[in-house]
């Protein structure tokens, strides 16, 4: 069934941080996979995850992971269940050993994953940015990272602070980094050198709720020590069929990838992540103090734009008159407060031309 011109409006000024607004044709491809999945007369909601058709969809996502992201041959893609923070509580449960992995505090999701953590050994915080409200990030190089931890946990980007590694921190050689990708992966370049391992839900930026992409180097993959169902070394022994797969996120998953490949690849996205980002960031500027930028100007993120106004009323007004103009998605996290634009890599640029348009039309300060 075409869509309504109003539906693909309301799709386009959608601004959440997750699940968040799929592109339009990759909504119209899915939909045509729940009623037949590559012309199998059966749809995706149900086919076996073991029968061939899924096989099929199970390589081609694997390859376009490859290709989309640059994942050489020495590391496994995994397609896992229950989103990346079912990662906090994996990663140790294989990784930390009889030594103490070494964290950074950035916001929300790494206080989670260091509590997670702190259940399966002793933990050390090279970086806790909660003394100035997560505004701002480390120089990478100036981190003190033990060279006997058992690994060292970041996370690329904060969608609840609004702040971004503009370059990961690098751990002293053999520290396994692993990484919480999830609400930039697929925007940029990745420097594997620096990565043994990331994982993202794949919700923001590749897809659907439920769905988790985990992409570990075969190195660390050994060292998994963790029970079934929750082994990595097990999940890739299984072809990440260990148990029933997230089949329809992977579905997603594959389109997502398909997009982004034909719209340019990953330096095209970060290249409109960029764009987009400083619109929105201009149009802050512009208000001359009236709304504030969340994060430090050097931390940043440009896939999560977080702002606060004058007052809770200034807000609210803002949040009525965006809705009145089809946007959605854009009152901040509840730790935070304030607004938020979440603009992944599905976020449509005339819709963020009009968000920037309604953010310099706000009154600016009586200074």
């Amino acid at each position: 069934m075409p869509m309504m011109a109003s539906q693909m409006e309301r799709s386009a000024g959608n601004y959440s941080a997750g699940p968040s607004r799929l592109p339009d044709e990759v909504r119209a491809m899915v939909a045509q996979d729940v009623l037949d999945l590559d012309g199998s007369g059966i749809g995706c909601l149900e086919h076996s995850h073991r029968g061939e058709v899924f096989d099929q969809v199970l390589s081609q996502t694997e390859s376009l992971t490859r290709s989309v992201l640059g994942v050489p041959s020495e590391y496994s893609v995994l397609f896992l269940q229950g989103g990346a923070t079912q990662q906090f509580g994996m990663i140790p449960m294989n990784f930390v050993g009889g030594g103490a992995s070494a964290h950074t505090n950035t916001g929300v999701w790494t206080t989670k994953a260091i509590r997670a953590a702190e259940q399966f050994g002793p933990t050390v915080l090279v970086f806790d940015g909660a003394e100035d409200q997560f505004r701002s990030l480390p120089d990478p190089g100036a981190l003190h990272i033990p060279q006997d931890a058992s690994f060292f946990h970041t996370c690329a980007n904060n969608t609840v602070m609004g702040t971004q590694w503009n370059r990961l921190p690098r751990p002293p050689a053999g520290v396994p980094h692993i990484c919480d990708m999830s609400s930039e992966i697929g925007s940029r370049v990745l420097d594997w050198d620096n990565l043994d391992m990331l994982y993202a839900g794949c919700q923001k930026n590749l897809g659907v709720a439920g769905t988790v992409l985990v992409v570990i180097k075969n190195e660390l993959l050994a060292r998994s020590q963790a029970p079934t169902p929750f082994n990595y070394q097990e999940h890739a022994v299984a072809g990440s069929r260990l148990n029933t797969p997230p089949t329809f996120g992977i579905v997603v998953l594959r389109r997502m990838l398909e997009w982004i490949q034909q719209h340019g690849g990953v330096q095209s996205m970060a290249r409109r992540a960029q764009q987009r980002a400083q619109l929105l960031y201009e149009a802050i500027e512009s208000t001359q103090g009236y709304w504030r930028a969340h994060a430090s100007t050097e931390s940043r993120s440009v896939m999560n734009i977080t702002w606060h106004g004058p007052n809770p009323e200034a807000e609210s007004q803002f949040l009525s008159q965006a809705k009145a103009l089809g946007f959605s998605g854009l009152k901040g996290h509840r730790s935070v407060g304030g607004l938020r634009a979440s603009v992944y890599n599905a976020a449509d640029e005339a819709a963020c031309e009009k968000l920037a348009e309604l953010i310099q039309s706000s009154p600016r300060s009586s200074k």
